[in-house]
């Protein structure tokens, strides 16, 4: 499997799956996260700061976490 960390995701297209603060007078205090599906995994970043380094989990990882709750 490719180290996800080394891979480029720059081209990557990030979804927000939840409303958070949307349509409110404090739309800049948005409190979600947003996902881009990766080759091999998911990268999660939060969209608050969307220039920081994003979490990145193989299909492996989440289907554990899956399988543990």
């Amino acid at each position: 499997m490719e180290d996800l960390y080394r891979m480029d995701i720059g081209n990557a297209t990030w979804t927000k799956p939840c409303g958070g603060n949307v349509g409110t007078e404090n739309d800049n205090e948005e409190s979600c996260m947003e996902f881009a599906r990766i080759p091999g995994g998911i990268a999660i970043r939060d969209s608050k700061q969307p220039g920081m380094a994003p979490m990145r989990f193989s299909d492996a990882e989440l289907n554990a976490f899956l399988g543990a709750i």
